[in-house]
């Protein structure tokens, strides 16, 4: 479900358990609601205290993770220019290399970013067997002639390697960014928070105000937990731009690769 439509619901959910709290209030005897008001703001102060808490836990740590994500993001970049300069400085034999770069970027992108909504997955251990295979067989396939060669093939083999060591770590971050079930409780929390609300609460035009505003500020921390977590795939996003420059660049470079060059071309994927 999209994190906007969760969090209407979510909204949508705590301002039902204020009118149901204000419901109870107006069915039940007077002498019993004022004997319970302490009991019940006693309890809606202690849930008050835990979901500020909490709710603010949560948000620091979803923009930790949009924060962290944004950032090795960012230096693949640099990474990514670093390789194929590596493989131009190689020589002609370092072409075919160059355009699987391209593609491993273009995998990248269509796996970070063109998801369903649900993220990026992370690698299984046969994908990342698989692509550790096919880097070390492209490298081994090639046979450096001078020290500046050697040089080159040792650089760009380590940046290969750290190129796809941050991206997997990166997908893994994103398979489950906060512990199971965490902000079903919080959202507990914030019903049982709105129900004791609406017992204790005169009913009015204001207090209905100020309890539908109390809803919407819950479902929008709800909606930035869920956006900030998520970076790829919501209207809080990290922008592919970058990426789509890198590969048109990249693309140049694989539209001239001859067809026979292109040799174990995806194994620096």
């Amino acid at each position: 479900m999209h994190s906007l439509t969760r969090s209407v619901a979510i909204g949508l959910t705590t301002f039902g358990a204020s009118v149901v709290g204000m419901l109870i209030e107006w069915e039940a005897p007077l002498d019993m609601l004022n004997a319970s008001k302490g009991a019940v703001g006693g309890m809606v102060g202690l849930v008050s205290l835990l979901l500020a808490l909490v709710l603010g836990l949560l948000i620091w740590t979803a923009f930790g993770v949009f924060a962290t994500q944004q950032s090795e993001a960012y230096s693949l970049g640099p990474v990514v220019a670093d390789i194929d300069l590596a493989l131009e400085r190689y020589g002609p034999e370092g072409a075919g290399g160059r355009a699987g770069l391209r593609a491993s970027l273009a995998r990248s992108r269509a796996r970070f970013f063109d998801g369903d909504g649900a993220g990026p997955r992370p690698f299984t251990f046969a994908e990342t067997k698989t692509i550790f295979a096919g880097l070390d067989g492209y490298f081994d396939s090639l046979e450096p002639r001078t020290d500046r060669q050697r040089r080159e093939l040792a650089k760009a083999w380590d940046l290969a390697r750290k190129y796809q060591d941050t991206q997997m770590r990166m997908a893994r971050q994103l398979a489950s960014p906060f512990p199971p079930h965490v902000l079903t409780i919080v959202i507990g929390w914030a019903t049982v928070l709105f129900l004791g609300n609406g017992l204790v609460a005169t009913p009015n035009a204001i207090t209905i105000i100020a309890l539908l505003a109390g809803a919407i500020s819950i479902a929008t921390a709800i909606f930035l937990i869920l956006e900030l977590s998520h970076p790829y795939t919501g209207l809080i996003r990290i922008s592919p731009a970058g990426v789509d420059s890198a590969l048109g660049v990249l693309g140049e470079v694989a539209a001239a690769v001859p067809d026979g060059s292109a040799r174990n071309e995806a194994a620096p994927a």
